[in-house]
């Protein structure tokens, strides 16, 4: 049977286009109403009091009362509600889990489904604070689910209280971007030595794969930032691509954003990181650049603040010479990738907000980056490696 399963999932990689599998995505989201998520986590899953303690709050989940189902209002607590997604579906339950219906592309790939619960599994053991997946009631820590929109993998997952480090309340003091970096150097560090097949895969999100981005580029109505998207492709398929062969590769978690990375409820300290559905085995360096160009948002010195994020990731996990040499161009890359694929998914999904969260602030910080000169640019990037030392 497992030789069976890993010739499937050989056979996926092979047919696997990420431009095609990204216009699916919209096609293919979760269609699931809090009242159905509600059935299928009773059916499912049996979460007692008991069993969703927060052993760091010393708090407990509460099941709803009949007056609770019956009036459908109560403690905030008893409320099941939609959270913001991108492609998949996502609720918060009763106050202290997660309910996750994946996207139709990647449950059709049970293999992917799996590393992310691996990948979980392995930074908690390395000490970094992450979601954990509840298991169902016959022990599997993932379930297969119809829909009216197909068949669907749905997970739930422990809740982690604190905010979200882009939450407007949180102020992104120096020291919380060292903190933040230092977080995602642990993480890369947790993963060396670290492999799943489900991992390798041909993600559009991969900065390994951001040439391919091109047909998506027609979606930018406006010409001259569809220019700067072009300039930037160029720029990957000149300065990073000869390259490729001498850059370092590893399983990475692909989107260690400020909406992915949490803080304490006061917002003074670095938690732990959530959401791993981008997570792909890639160039090592794409992790560190991916968080820079994000960190890079609604900032007065872009520069600054990202050789802040670096400083603390080197202190964890170091960059090698030629990944410095690379890492201008990727972040460009990534804030590229980001503001192209919002137009694309808007024009797909108009009535979706979330989709343009990034977009303008995005297009703002590299419009700015572009700007700055290389050899600057690389001279903040060696001075931040050197900070720790």
């Amino acid at each position: 049977r497992e030789r069976e399963r890993m010739a499937s999932q050989v056979r996926y990689l092979a047919d696997q286009d990420p431009v095609e599998e990204e216009e699916a995505r919209k096609t293919k989201k979760p269609q699931v109403s809090c009242r159905r998520a509600r059935q299928l986590v009773r059916h499912h899953y049996a979460l007692t009091h008991k069993e969703d303690e927060d052993v760091n709050q010393n708090m407990k989940v509460w099941a709803p009362t009949l007056l609770d189902r019956i009036l459908r209002i109560g403690r905030p607590v008893t409320r099941v509600f939609g959270l913001n997604s991108y492609d998949d579906r996502n609720f918060r339950y009763y106050g202290k889990s997660i309910v996750k219906f994946y996207n139709g592309v990647e449950s059709s790939w049970p293999g992917f489904i799996d590393a992310q619960a691996r990948a979980m599994e392995r930074v908690r053991r390395r000490g970094v604070v992450t979601n954990c997946p509840v298991r169902t009631k016959e022990g599997k820590d993932v379930v297969y689910v119809d829909l009216p929109s197909g068949r669907h993998a749905m997970r739930v997952l422990r809740y982690l209280p604190g905010k979200l480090m882009g939450d407007e309340d949180v102020v992104q003091t120096d020291e919380l971007l060292l903190e933040a970096g230092s977080l995602i150097g642990k993480i890369d560090a947790a993963f060396e030595n670290f492999d799943h097949i489900g991992f390798h895969r041909n993600h559009l999100w991969d900065l390994k794969h951001f040439a391919k981005l091109k047909p998506f580029v027609e979606y930018i109505p406006n010409g001259s930032r569809k220019d700067i998207v072009l300039q930037v492709l160029r720029e990957f398929e000149t300065e990073v691509l000869p390259v490729s062969s001498s850059l370092r590769e590893s399983v990475i978690h692909n989107d260690a954003n400020d909406q992915n990375i949490l803080t304490s409820e006061d917002g003074s300290h670095i938690i732990g990181v959530v959401d791993w559905g981008d997570s792909v085995k890639t160039w090592l360096v794409c992790e560190i650049a991916i968080s820079m160009a994000y960190v890079m948002l609604n900032k007065k010195d872009i520069l600054r603040d990202a050789s802040l994020l670096l400083a603390g990731y080197c202190g964890q996990y170091p960059l090698q010479p030629e990944e410095y040499k690379v890492l201008g161009t990727l972040i460009a890359s990534r804030l590229a990738c980001s503001v192209t694929m919002s137009s694309y998914s808007y024009s797909k999904d108009p009535g979706n907000k979330y989709l343009l969260i990034t977009q303008e602030p995005g297009w703002k910080a590299l419009e700015a980056f572009v700007k700055i000169p290389k050899e600057k640019v690389l001279e903040s990037f060696l001075n931040a490696s050197r900070r720790n030392n």
